[in-house]
Order: C-alpha cells, then sequence, then structure tokens
C-alpha cells in the first residue's frame, strides 16, 4: 500500500517539472518571436530611412556629400523575409521541444542559437556599414 500513496506524489512531482518545462518552451518561444517581429521592424525601417535620405537630398541639393543607397530596396525586403522565416522556425522548434519534453528526451539545440546569432549579427553589421557607406 505505501507504493500507492507515493506513486501520485512522484507523479505529481513530474508533473510540476513537464508544466515548468513547457512553460519555459513558451517562453522561449515568445523570445524568438520577440526577435522576429525586431528583425521585420528592422527591414521597414531600413527602407523609410533610406527613403527619408533620398528625399531629403531632393529637397536641399548640396547640403551635403550624399551616396546614393542602391539596393535599398533588397536589403529591408530581405530582412523582413528572415524575420517571416523566424517566426515559423520559432513554431515548428516550439513544437518540436513540446514533443520532446512530452518524451522526456529533450536535448538543447545549439545550432539554431548559433544561426538566430550569426543572422542578427551579420544583417547589424551589414546595416551599420551599408547606413554609414561613403
Amino acid at each position: 500500500m505505501p507504493k500507492t500513496r507515493e506513486e501520485p506524489v512522484e507523479q505529481a512531482a513530474a508533473s510540476k517539472i513537464a508544466v515548468t518545462e513547457h512553460l519555459s518552451n513558451e517562453r522561449t518561444h515568445l523570445a524568438f518571436l520577440r526577435t522576429a517581429v525586431a528583425l521585420i521592424t528592422f527591414g521597414i525601417t531600413i527602407n523609410r530611412f533610406s527613403l527619408f535620405l533620398i528625399m531629403n537630398e531632393k529637397l536641399a541639393p548640396g547640403s551635403g556629400p550624399f551616396v546614393p543607397l542602391f539596393g535599398v530596396e533588397q536589403v529591408g525586403l530581405s530582412v523582413v523575409i528572415v524575420g517571416a522565416v523566424f517566426i515559423v522556425w520559432a513554431a515548428v522548434r516550439y513544437t518540436q521541444v513540446s514533443d520532446q519534453i512530452d518524451r522526456g528526451d529533450y536535448r538543447p539545440n545549439k545550432t539554431m542559437v548559433w544561426i538566430l546569432t550569426a543572422a542578427v549579427l551579420v544583417f547589424g553589421v551589414a546595416s551599420i556599414l551599408w547606413l554609414f557607406q561613403r
């Protein structure tokens, strides 16, 4: 009989751990969504800021050195597309991790972290170089 009393306690503890892991997974998913939304916003901002610079040059010609911003539409659009891809990737990752938690065989995916880090770093550096070109 003592085993039957211990089993619900052990199941309750295991259930509490699973709930904590699922909540952590949701927080991670939301962090990926925030990153994706930031990338989309950044892409739109690149397009709008470049239009501002082009219009500023047309309104006040000769006000300073101006370098035409070639490929602005493609840069902004590519950042928006990468943000949209991250939204899909976040949903897939959330589902995979949730299934792994349920099976009890979760393993962290370092590749995704490195790809996300590299993508944000590349876009950030490229945008800075592009913005301050002379």
